[in-house]
C-alpha cells in the first residue's frame, strides 16, 4: 500500500463515524448491479458515488436516476477519498477498493450472483439488509412476485424458446435466464442444444432446432459490431413462418433485481400473443 493510500486510510478512520441511525449514509457502489440495487433501495442523498456504467441506459434500468451522482472507476484511491461508510461491489470489479476497505474497517457488501429467481430474491434481501432497509427490500420482492404471478396462464400448450445473444451465446440450465423463461411459461431449448450453463450455439443449429420463439438482445441496437451482426444473418430467413423473433433488453436479466419481473412479464405477454 502506498504512503498516500495509508494517509487517506487514516483519514477515513478518523473522519467517518457510524451514522446515528445505524444505516450507512455514505454509500459507494462500484458495479452496475450494485448501483441499481442501491438506487432502488435507498434515498439518493445517501449515495456518494456509482460506477461509470450506472448511467448507461442499455445496461442499467435506473440510468436516469443515476445521472448527477459522482462516477467512480472502482479504483482504491478514489474510493478511499470519498470516505464511504459502506462499499457495494462484486467479486470482479473494485477488488483493490474492497481489499483496502476491509483493512481499514469500512464495511463491504458483495452483491451476489443469481442463477434463479429465488437467488434474485435473496440478493435483494441481502443488499437491503446491508443498507439498513429490510422493509424496502421486502417491498421490492413483493412487487416482483406480484408481477410474475400475474403472468401465470392455465394454458398447457408448450411454446419452445431460445435466447440468442451476440456471438451466438445462449443460456441453458442453471441460469437466471432459464428460470425467467420457465416462469414466463416457455420451454428453453438451450439445455437440449448444449449441456453448459452458457455456450455458443452455431446459427445452423438454431435454424435446425426452429424454436417457436427466438429471443434476441435488443441492447445496443444502433451499433453494427461483429458480435451483433450474427443476429442479422440472412440464415434467419429460413425460420420465417416457423419462428417468431422477439427483442428484449438484456438489462432486464443482466443483474439480479426486481426488474427481472418485467422480463417475465414481457416474455409471458409474447407467449400469450403467439398462442392466440
Amino acid at each position: 500500500m502506498t504512503l498516500r493510500l495509508l494517509i487517506l486510510a487514516a483519514a477515513v478512520l478518523a473522519l467517518v463515524a457510524p451514522a446515528a441511525s445505524g444505516k450507512p449514509q455514505r454509500i459507494v457502489s462500484t458495479n452496475v448491479c450494485a448501483d441499481q440495487l442501491a438506487l432502488a433501495l435507498v434515498d439518493r442523498v445517501r449515495i456518494l458515488s456509482v460506477s461509470r456504467m450506472a448511467i448507461e441506459p442499455e445496461i442499467s434500468n435506473l440510468a436516469e436516476q443515476a445521472r448527477g451522482i459522482r462516477i467512480n472507476n472502482a479504483r482504491a484511491e478514489e474510493i478511499v477519498e470519498l470516505k464511504p461508510d459502506l462499499i457495494l461491489g462484486d467479486i470482479y470489479t473494485g477488488k483493490g477498493a474492497n481489499r483496502l476497505a476491509s483493512t481499514i474497517g469500512v464495511p463491504v457488501h458483495i452483491v451476489g450472483i443469481a442463477s434463479s429467481l429465488d437467488d434474485v430474491r435473496k440478493v435483494i434481501r441481502d443488499v437491503a439488509a446491508a443498507l439498513g432497509e429490510p422493509e424496502r427490500g421486502e417491498q421490492l420482492v413483493a412487487a416482483m412476485n406480484a408481477r410474475i404471478a400475474k403472468t401465470h396462464s392455465p394454458t398447457t400448450k408448450p411454446i419452445t424458446a431460445l435466447v440468442y445473444e451476440p456471438n451466438g451465446l445462449t443460456a441453458g440450465a442453471g441460469t437466471l435466464t432459464n428460470d425467467i423463461l420457465a416462469a414466463a411459461g416457455l420451454t428453453n431449448l438451450a439445455p437440449k442444444l448444449t449441456g453448459q450453463a452458457y455456450a455458443t450455439v452455431a446459427l445452423e443449429t438454431v435454424v435446425a432446432a426452429a424454436p417457436q420463439l427466438l429471443i434476441l438482445d435488443d441492447s445496443y441496437g444502433a451499433t453494427a459490431s461483429r458480435a451483433q451482426s450474427i443476429l442479422r444473418h440472412p440464415a434467419f430467413r429460413a425460420l420465417e413462418g416457423k419462428t417468431t423473433l422477439y427483442k428484449i433488453p438484456s438489462r432486464l436479466w443482466l443483474c439480479p433485481g426486481p426488474w427481472v419481473g418485467e422480463a417475465v412479464e414481457r416474455l409471458a405477454a409474447e407467449r400469450a400473443r403467439i398462442t392466440e
